[in-house]
């Protein structure tokens, strides 16, 4: 039998926790995108008025405000096709921040209850969590 920590509370502030407690200002995500394929890539959590676009033109945010709850998705900057993205919190599947690699199972058991385990994983797990998503073991 493993024993693991128990926290209750929304899952988006323990994830904000975990990708803020180290120096490290990037981190990888992998997560089911809306229309079923995985994608992987490199964000920040950084909020950004202006940035510069894949085509050299800069972009500066409308003044709008946050079209998603915070407590459904991770408003992150990608840093590989330097744009904001909303990441799912229901469809992220690992994330890595520093050298700790953190692999996520969920069980909804209804609709105001779900629990969410938090695995760490070895670092050299990394490279095959960025191809497949999963780790057969």
């Amino acid at each position: 039998m493993k024993q693991s920590q128990v926290k209750i509370g929304k899952v988006s502030d323990y994830l904000y926790a975990l990708m803020t407690q180290t120096k490290a200002k990037k981190f990888r995500a992998g997560f089911i995108k809306k229309d079923g394929s995985y994608r992987e890539g490199t964000f920040d959590l950084k909020d950004r008025k202006t940035w510069k676009q894949t085509d050299g033109t800069m972009y500066k945010r409308k003044g709008k405000k946050r079209t998603t709850k915070a407590d459904e998705y991770i408003l992150a900057h990608d840093l590989d096709k330097k744009a904001p993205r909303n990441i799912s919190v229901a469809r992220l599947k690992w994330f890595s921040v520093g050298k700790k690699v953190y692999k996520i199972n969920r069980l909804e058991l209804n609709d105001t209850i779900t629990i969410v385990m938090f695995e760490k994983v070895k670092f050299n797990h990394l490279k095959l969590l960025m191809k497949k998503g999963t780790i057969n073991e």
